[in-house]
């Protein structure tokens, strides 16, 4: 296996944040990687900002507008690297992130990792916060309800490129649900281990949450449709709480983050009509859309 890492970020209207994510990938103690960044039809100066970072590593893409999960997905096409890692934008990473992930590959014999997450304010500050991903059956916790399962798959695991090789690629109709379903195709079919470090930082933008609400929706009930139909809810009773657990995450959303008060109402109904045991024990259902 070469030690070369392909990262790959999509980028739309990235500006304020495009230099410092791709600057800490740079950065790392692992030397031997290549930056793809593709600038998905930006309209500020994303592309302008990224070519004014002189270094061999970076390669820069431009194509028109056509979603996250299709910019993610070209640069997975020109990766050379034996040794794949997604980023987001406005995201970025420790120093260390790369070597202590290879490392984690060799240790474990795992086809991917993936570690914790520090969640951090808009200047990208740790907040103190840390989401855990999951040491159990990424699959399960998924559907259960847990986004933070993997957290952000997107900017967090490592992957052998044998693990797309095979065919996954990001859902091109998915942009908030991408992650999840990105993790539970890696899950089905790779072995993987949660390394216990938190190397990624992950920035909250206030004010950009009810923005993401209808898409959260949508993304959501598109994922529980694909895993449904491709028979990972086994058993009615493990449908319906995953069932009950998806609405009363849409429902706290539109609550928490909206004055839509009566769609909320229509999920939490649905959700308890889809397992009344969700009242007792509700799905604590860690937001990290943007």
């Amino acid at each position: 296996m070469s030690d070369l890492v392909s990262v790959i970020v999509p980028a739309y209207n990235a500006g304020p944040w495009i230099g410092e994510a791709v600057r800490s990938v740079l950065a790392q103690t692992h030397r031997h990687v290549e930056v793809i960044v593709v600038n998905d039809g930006s309209t500020d100066d994303t592309l302008e900002r990224v070519l004014e970072i002189p270094d061999p590593r970076l390669r820069v893409v431009d194509q028109a507008n056509a979603g996250v999960s299709a910019a993610r997905n070209m640069g997975l096409a020109l990766a050379k690297g034996d040794l794949i890692h997604f980023m987001d934008a406005d995201d970025a990473m420790l120093p260390e992130n790369l070597a202590v992930k290879i490392q984690g590959l060799k240790d474990h014999g795992a086809d991917w990792v993936y570690g914790d997450l520090l969640i951090c304010d808009a200047d990208l500050k740790p907040t103190g916060e840390r989401l855990r991903g999951t040491d159990g059956d990424v699959t399960r916790t998924v559907l259960l309800g847990a986004t933070t399962a993997v957290p952000t798959p997107c900017s967090n695991v490592l992957a052998r490129r044998r693990c797309y090789d095979d065919g996954i690629r990001l859902d091109e109709h998915l942009s908030n649900a991408a992650d999840q379903d990105l993790a539970i195709h890696l899950a089905q079919r790779h072995t993987y281990k949660r390394l216990n470090v938190a190397l990624n930082l992950y920035r909250i933008v206030p004010g950009s949450m009810s923005k993401s609400i209808p898409l959260f929706e949508r993304d959501h009930l598109r994922l529980f449709r694909k895993a449904d139909a491709a028979g990972l809810l086994h058993g009615t009773l493990f449908r319906r709480r995953c069932l009950a657990n998806l609405y009363w995450a849409i429902g706290g959303s539109w609550w928490k983050f909206t004055d839509e008060r009566a769609r909320a109402l229509r999920f939490f109904l649905k959700a308890v009509m889809s397992h009344p045991a969700v009242l007792v024990r509700p799905v604590r259902k860690r937001l990290v859309f943007r």
